[in-house]
């Protein structure tokens, strides 16, 4: 199957080369252990679709891989419908990975736009003549992030614990839930880790080509081909995959975030690790990051920690004492983040479960309590909380009062558990899961909560489709098959806004010839919304503009007279800044020659 989006299309200027290759892929392709797709509608130098990352407030990075026959490639774009799809150029740049001892360029081009709107793109390779790359497929389309404070409705997808393959590089569950989510309508993808089995590998992602044993599980030509190209993905990590032996981390290069950690104060980066709960020095990746998107702000933080170094701990443990004790960086971040943003519906996205009935993979206590994440997260008004680890599907109430709703989201294409093994919690309103071995190996369905007891695989392997529409969230998980079940609608009170406007900065004041007095200011920032600005003179309000105006001309001045002009922001809530920088202006008294200007500090 390949994928198609949008309108544009162009032919490769390659055709000869093309047919020579797809001869060449079907008749000796496989005795190398190598997958043609079904149709190959790119260009065969294409070794992993182009997909997105990292698209926040104006920006996106655009990814894919191909072989190493040529050292440059580019991506062009333009404004879906207001232009041509190769109207810009971005010269992308290139690291060298290998997969399954095939060296290819992983190659990314970080692209900067204008948020919320509608863009289509093509990827190119060498020059004179150049190829490109997606052949007679159609240029893929995307929408740039909501900017921050926007009322505007939006959907994203969250599902985790994907990317395996069996022994033939096959998944259809999660090829079909690939299709589910790229036909979601998600403006964006958040995971909650366990990105590629086994290991997470270089290999285990694999590419548009190679098939077999954990080959190929997320960039193969059904899988993350089928979405990416149109839904931007933000990762988080999980224990499959925390390690690797290469320079650069497979997670971290395949899926890079930099305009989003940048922006958060984040990281996203490689550490190394030593030796709390004797546990042996490793390097390890460290990825935890925020971003916002309309009134919501999405916290992709770091619960993981491998399972083959322990120590006299437990994974659990060994997470906590390095991640979430206070104190540690990545706690201490969040703390910090939290509370410069107190008015945001707010989501937070890790593995490791709050509370898991999975008899393998269980609650982590060691996240639970008042004074733990569970407790800070609550205190910050972080709405819902979403985890993986454990292959199945479960709801959570809130157990106590400085709790938050969670859920474990592990059905995204790893091979399912059942649940209520060891019983079935309280907390637990509704859980699906599922059993390879039971009944003699025929598999069988299990459930805890309101719950029917599923008779398919199928019915487990899942993703959830978020809506935010103002303070209304509305959670609908959808099977491979595109069976919704569980859908739950929630209203969030926001937290008050307390936190005003900055001051406007940089106030300019002007006499005009005709003796009026011009103003002009940037824009102020609030962690909601600006509203409006009033212009003050002499301390007295003359005028209260729209948070889009950001000029004013004064007419009702008198000759001779000294006037002293500030500007204050507004928001939402009533919030004023503090007086911007006053700027004084000298009316003359019988010619209206250059004006006296003399900003000066507020007193």
């Amino acid at each position: 199957m390949r994928p198609s989006f949008g309108r544009h299309s162009q032919p490769s200027r390659r055709p000869a080369a093309r047919w020579l290759a797809t001869l060449w892929a079907l008749s000796l392709a496989p005795l190398l252990g190598l997958w043609p797709p079904a149709a190959l509608a790119y260009d065969t130098h294409l070794r992993r679709y182009p997909y997105l990352t990292d698209v926040v407030e104006g920006w996106a990075t655009i990814n894919w891989a191909t072989d190493q026959s040529s050292a440059t490639s580019v991506v062009r774009w333009g404004r879906a419908g207001a232009e041509s799809c190769t109207a810009h150029t971005a010269v992308a740049t290139s690291s060298t990975i290998n997969v399954n001892q095939v060296l290819l360029y992983q190659w990314k081009a970080q692209l900067a736009l204008k948020p919320d709107t509608e863009y289509c793109y093509r990827i190119y390779q060498g020059s004179a003549p150049e190829i490109d790359l997606l052949g007679s497929d159609r240029s893929p389309r995307f929408r740039t992030q909501l900017p921050a404070g926007s009322s505007k409705a939006f959907s994203f997808a969250v599902f985790g614990d994907w990317g395996e393959v069996d022994d033939n590089g096959n998944n259809p569950d999660q090829a079909n839930l690939m299709r589910q989510i790229a036909a979601s309508g998600a403006r964006f993808a958040i995971t909650t880790g366990d990105n590629g089995y086994p290991s997470g590998s270089q290999a285990n992602y694999g590419d548009l080509v190679q098939k077999g044993q954990g080959l190929s599980g997320v960039f193969g030509p059904t899988f993350w081909a089928v979405a990416g190209a149109s839904i931007p993905l933000f990762p988080a990590i999980g224990n499959h995959g925390l390690g690797s032996s290469t320079p650069n981390h497979p997670q971290i290069l395949a899926f890079p975030q930099d305009r989003a950690v940048a922006s958060s104060g984040g990281r996203y980066v490689k550490d190394s690790y030593c030796c709390l709960n004797g546990t042996s020095p490793a390097s390890y990746a460290s990825a935890w990051y925020a971003f916002d998107a309309g009134n919501a702000r999405f916290y992709v933080l770091h619960a993981a920690w491998s399972e083959t170094n322990i120590g006299q701990s437990d994974e659990y443990a060994n997470d906590y004492d390095y991640h979430w004790a206070p104190g540690t960086p990545q706690y201490q971040w969040l703390v910090n983040d939290l509370a410069t943003h107190p008015s945001k519906l707010k989501f937070a996205f890790l593995h490791y479960p709050l509370y898991s009935d999975n008899s393998t993979e269980g609650s982590d206590q060691f996240l639970q309590g008042g004074d733990r994440l569970e407790g800070l997260l609550s205190r910050s008004g972080v709405n819902i909380m979403f985890s993986g680890h454990a292959h199945s599907y479960q709801r959570n109430i809130k157990p106590h009062s400085d709790s938050l709703i969670s859920y474990v989201t592990g059905g995204g294409g790893a091979k399912l558990a059942p649940v209520g093994g060891k019983g079935c919690s309280s907390v637990d309103a509704y859980a699906l899961g599922w059993s390879y071995s039971a009944n003699g190996g025929a598999g069988a369905g299990s459930a805890c909560g309101a719950a029917p007891v599923p008779v398919a695989a199928s019915q487990v392997f899942h993703f959830l489709l978020v809506r935010v529409n103002g303070t209304q969230v509305t959670v609908t998980p959808t099977d491979s098959r595109g069976r919704t079940f569980d859908v739950q609608v929630y209203e969030f009170a926001r937290l008050p806004d307390t936190q005003p406007p900055s001051p406007p900065a940089n106030l300019q004041a002007a006499l005009t010839p005709t003796g009026a007095v011009a103003l002009s200011w940037p824009a102020a920032t609030d962690n909601v919304a600006v509203t409006s600005y009033v212009i003050m003179r002499n301390r007295s309000t003359v005028a209260t503009l729209g948070a889009d105006t950001r000029a004013y001309r004064d007419t009702a001045v008198t000759p001779g007279a000294t006037y002293r002009y500030e500007v204050v922001a507004t928001d939402q809530a009533g919030n004023r800044s503090a007086p911007s920088p006053a700027a004084t202006v000298a009316i003359p008294a019988t010619s209206t020659s250059l004006p006296i200007y003399l900003p000066v500090a507020y007193a």
